[in-house]
């Protein structure tokens, strides 16, 4: 799972619902724990044993926990837990890749199948799950590397933070993905909309911004998307650089604090 960056005594949580704990990497051995959502480990072995579940592959690991005051020790399969960790007091949010799923288009009679991944993202307050949301996220380049942050609710009314999850590949024309969540009041996910930023040096560039009520220009409960990009032509300067094309896109959305929704507003 390229997206699994993962390193020995890394700390992370537990991603599913419920995880079993087995003495050896094996699911024939019967479970000697549970883990559930949330629930903090850290990595002390990455075995060369390999398990595919929900089309996803990924080796056994070694770990230790503490329950109910016990230090403990397992073994568990990689899927199971969490990417990077992210917290906010006694409030986790866990994201990691759920499944592989397939993505069927029909144009004109011609059948396309795109591998995409279904990501999940929960958040954990006091040890109980209070909420789930999702984004698909291709299964490309574009997603050979991950990262995450937590905001604060940046002025959208009756929002505590703002997650942002990216995936990209680090590469020149590989796009950088990033998904926004808001974690409102009253313990609702509520996704936001996504952006991306893609380009390949003196070729193209595009790149997708937002501003947030709290932040500079910004306006009460809206969220303003703007877009550039730039795409090389055949003319060059007097550098001998290719002298791009600009063009540039701008949109708006109003935020409904009261029942978590937001809708794109006329130009």
């Amino acid at each position: 799972m390229r997206t699994w960056s993962l390193q020995v005594n890394d700390s992370r949580y537990i991603f599913a619902d419920t995880a079993f704990v087995r003495i050896s990497a094996d699911t024939k051995q019967p479970p000697i724990d549970t883990l559930l959502t949330g629930d903090d480990v850290t990595v002390t072995a990455i075995t060369d044993k390999l398990l595919t579940l929900k089309g996803l592959k990924g080796p056994w690991l070694e770990i230790k926990y503490k329950k109910n005051g016990i230090d403990k020790e397992g073994f568990l399969w990689q899927g199971l837990i969490s990417f990077t960790p992210m917290r906010r007091g006694d409030t986790k949010f866990v994201y990691a890749i759920d499944r592989h799923v397939d993505s069927t288009i029909i144009d004109n009679g011609v059948k396309t199948v795109s591998r995409m991944f279904l990501v999940k993202l929960k958040v954990v307050q006091a040890g109980k799950l209070m909420a789930t949301s999702s984004c698909l996220v291709s299964d490309g380049e574009d997603a050979n590397f991950t990262e995450s942050k937590i905001m604060s609710g940046l002025g959208l009314s009756n929002v505590q933070n703002i997650i942002t999850l990216g995936f990209n590949g680090a590469a020149c024309g590989v796009p950088s993905n990033f998904y926004y969540f808001a974690w409102m009041n009253g313990g609702r996910l509520v996704p936001l909309p996504d952006r991306y930023t893609v380009g390949d040096a003196g070729a193209f560039y595009h790149d997708e911004t937002f501003t947030f009520p709290a932040e500079k220009n910004g306006q009460p409960d809206m969220i303003f998307w703007n877009m550039v990009e730039e795409v090389a032509t055949e003319k060059v300067d007097k550098k001998g650089e290719p002298i791009m094309t600009v063009t540039k896109d701008a949109a708006k959305y109003s935020w409904d604090g009261v029942n978590g929704t937001f809708k794109k507003e006329g130009k």
